[in-house]
């Protein structure tokens, strides 16, 4: 079985089992009509691996005829070896790029709007609910008992802690001075954190809900 030939769709592929002595080698294998002899006979047969228990190895060099094959992707259905695929796995199909939105809960809509129109979002009604919107993402506020579904297991005001990335021109400290000048309370900061990126240093409030607002920068 020291043949390389394999089929191109695994799919199509016809697998069996050779014993020698204790052990079971698996083969791919395909089989071609002979009209002189009127007879099948082999065209190749490759190995494949071997089982151990109910499982089937697959060895290195079948593996690299193969690049999408994995090791599981060949198993024993009714004794007999059989192709079947995996799902990818879903890294392998998308990846995360950035937050688009989140939401919170609120009973006190009008409130939360203010605080929020006092950091610098902008605010408008949607339906039922409203939005509070900056360049790169946006906040969706529902008003409590009038939730949109499907919605969160536990949406309540106040459950909400999160961090918000900003460019600034000024320092941490004379933003905080800023903040609380707009009468908004900081409950810490500016303090040194540590985000996705590394070092920056944070500011954190509460807004009407008594959600915790982080507000974050790297550039200190």
């Amino acid at each position: 079985m020291a043949s390389s030939m394999t089929c191109t769709d695994l799919k199509e592929a016809r697998f069996g089992i050779q014993k020698a002595r204790l052990t079971k080698y698996v083969f791919e294998y395909k089989n071609v009509w002979d009209p002189v002899h009127k007879r099948s006979k082999p065209l190749y047969r490759t190995s494949v691996g071997k089982i151990l228990g109910d499982q089937v190895i697959i060895n290195q060099e079948y593996l690299a005829l193969h690049p999408e094959l994995k090791q599981g992707d060949i198993v024993l259905v009714d004794g007999r070896p059989v192709y079947k695929a995996s799902a990818p796995a879903l890294k392998e199909v998308f990846s995360f790029k950035s937050i688009d939105h989140f939401v919170l809960t609120t009973s006190q809509p009008q409130q939360m709007l203010d605080f929020y129109q006092k950091l610098g979002f902008e605010t408008k009604p949607d339906g039922e609910r409203f939005v509070i919107s900056c360049p790169s993402f946006k906040i969706n506020l529902h008003v409590q008992g009038h939730e949109l579904e499907p919605k969160a297991n536990l949406a309540k005001p106040g459950t909400g802690d999160f961090c918000l990335e900003i460019d600034t021109g000024v320092s941490m400290k004379e933003l905080a001075d800023l903040i609380s000048g707009k009468g908004l309370d900081i409950v810490e900061g500016p303090v040194k954190r540590t985000g996705v990126r590394g070092a920056m240093t944070s500011i954190y409030l509460r807004d009407p809900d008594m959600n915790l607002v982080e507000i974050s920068s790297y550039k200190e």
